[in-house]
């Protein structure tokens, strides 16, 4: 069985749009439709946390640190033959002093905690694919982010992400080229795309461990 790690944030976790932190049932969010998807020879393990960043620390809100829980995950679920990163739209509240370059900074930090520390089968080194999140729209309503820099921030982020990924030899893709935030709050997924991402995602599951 190959095991699959998809390490997020709300919208990892199930976040339903415009809600009071509700939250999308097994079968509904992207992990478990992807797990359905891939059938019994696959299991995909949820790691989804609502507001977690790629590296910063909330002083409001603790353990939100992706980068410092990564270890314990990491430790907890191993052996893992892919791991799947997608982080970096917490990081564009108000509240962080960061660019979306800190967020790249951030997933070579990542790759070097995943790299050489026998996390995949035999030991060895499990593939790593980094997602950039979909964008965050002017119409967020949570009063952690702008509806303008925070807008911009997202923007950025498959750019950046995408050299790094490249210049690391990981995996990427691009959420925002094939999926969306609802209107309802800006920043989660629907229902219906969750089942999108989830197809999109398997066939780069297959891509990835099938050859």
């Amino acid at each position: 069985m190959k095991n699959i790690l998809c390490y997020g944030d709300s919208n990892t976790w199930g976040f339903i749009p415009a809600s009071n932190e509700e939250r999308y049932p097994v079968n509904i969010r992207w992990p478990g439709v992807l797990n359905t998807m891939l059938g019994g020879e696959y299991h995909v393990i949820e790691e989804g946390l609502n507001g977690r960043t790629t590296c910063f620390d909330d002083p409001s809100w603790p353990g939100r640190n992706g980068l410092t829980g990564l270890f314990a995950v990491l430790e907890t679920h191993f052996p893992l033959d892919l791991i799947m990163i997608m982080l970096g739209t917490n990081d564009a509240k108000h509240i962080f002093p960061g660019k979306p370059y800190a967020c790249g900074r951030a997933m070579k930090q990542y790759v070097r905690m995943i790299r050489g520390n026998g996390y995949g089968p035999g030991k060895g080194d499990p593939q790593i694919l980094i997602v950039s999140p979909v964008l965050i729209k002017s119409t967020v309503v949570s009063d952690a982010f702008d509806p303008v820099t925070s807008v911009e921030f997202t923007q950025m982020l498959g750019d950046v992400y995408r050299k790094y990924a490249e210049s690391l030899g990981v995996h990427f893709v691009d959420a925002a080229a094939f999926a969306e935030a609802d209107d309802a709050d800006g920043v989660h997924m629907n229902a219906d795309t969750h089942l999108l991402f989830a197809e999109r995602i398997c066939k780069e599951v297959h891509s990835i461990l099938d050859n």
